[in-house]
């Protein structure tokens, strides 16, 4: 069995396209259509199948590749320690939600990397579903999920179907972040009814849960005013999330504690938020068995750094 097919295989299954695959690979397409049906016929199984969205998976493909993903992940490790010549180096990928905290833990951990070494670092900032995605298939050292309390039920379950290990990171309270200049700014107490129905609200724009779709969504309807108008912006971007609070003085978002040097960067503040439902968890992700390395250690101890010092001694009100 030829492990360079596994790579092949890998190829098409993130493309869905034997052509783009082809093209990726820099192959000729009947060649690479070759290699797979070669590897087909030595495993016995079907691994692929044509159908209107492309070149997807069989079921038995998803397991396949499952598997392949994990090979070739142990052999890059292999070649890594057996060359001996190679410059020292650092690779990592790291899936997360967009969150200050996170952001500026990351930026100071990199900040105080040995310049000695190479560098290749991946930071993707994402929904939850697609971190798990991340970790379990597409081969990132480890992620970061969030969700409510109400959903924790569906993310273990989902966690444990697809083998990753968790640890609790934090358990917080979502504040309101809004700019210096907003209307509430200056008040004491603020709940969430008040502020949605009154101002604009930044969403992230692909908040999901496994097994509930628009779970997210109908939590925050739950804790919404009845019969009043819905001003939501749902946003993919963190940095044009916090340039529409600055521009758009009356609007508000939800997130976790800010540090207060990041707050007073983007002219911010953050207040406390009363509703029903404000109980959220970030939890470390990671593939079922492994141990964290050296460098993936000191990265969590600087994000558990950031998290006591945002949720200690930062002025929240």
């Amino acid at each position: 069995m030829n492990t360079l097919h596994f790579r092949y295989a890998v190829e098409i299954e993130k493309t869905r396209s034997i052509t783009q695959a082809a093209e990726n690979l820099y192959m000729a397409q009947p060649n690479l259509s070759k290699a797979i049906k070669e590897l087909e016929n030595s495993l016995g199984i079907t691994i692929f199948r044509r159908t209107s969205k492309g070149v997807i998976p069989t079921e038995e493909g998803v397991k396949f590749l499952a598997c392949a993903k994990q090979v070739l992940m142990q052999i890059d490790a292999m070649e890594a320690i057996s060359s001996p010549d190679k410059p020292r180096d650092r690779m990592m990928r790291i899936s997360v939600p967009r969150a200050g905290y996170i952001s500026k833990a990351f930026s100071e951990f990199i900040a105080a990397s040995d310049a000695s070494y190479d560098m290749e670092v991946y930071f993707c900032e994402t929904n939850s579903l697609r971190t798990i995605e991340n970790v379990r298939d597409n081969g990132y050292n480890f992620g970061i999920i969030r969700f409510n309390h109400a959903h924790e039920k569906y993310f273990m379950d989902y966690l444990s179907e697809k083998n990753l290990d968790h640890q609790l990171l934090w358990d917080f309270q979502q504040v309101a972040v809004m700019s210096a200049e907003h209307p509430a700014a200056d008040r004491e107490e603020l709940t969430y009814a008040e502020l949605s129905a009154r101002y604009a609200e930044l969403t992230q724009g692909d908040d999901a849960i496994p097994y509930l779709p628009n779970a997210v969504q109908k939590l925050f309807a739950e804790n919404r005013p009845a019969d009043t108008k819905v001003r939501r912006i749902a946003m993919f971007d963190r940095g044009s999330a916090l340039d529409f609070l600055l521009t758009v003085p009356q609007s508000f978002m939800l997130d976790s504690p800010e540090p207060k040097s990041l707050c007073g960067k983007h002219g911010l503040v953050q207040k406390k938020c009363i509703f029903p439902d404000n109980h959220f968890k970030d939890l470390l992700i990671y593939p079922g068995g492994k141990r964290l390395d050296d460098s993936e250690l000191a990265l969590v101890n600087k994000l558990c750094e950031v998290r006591n010092h945002t949720a200690f001694t930062e002025d929240i009100r």
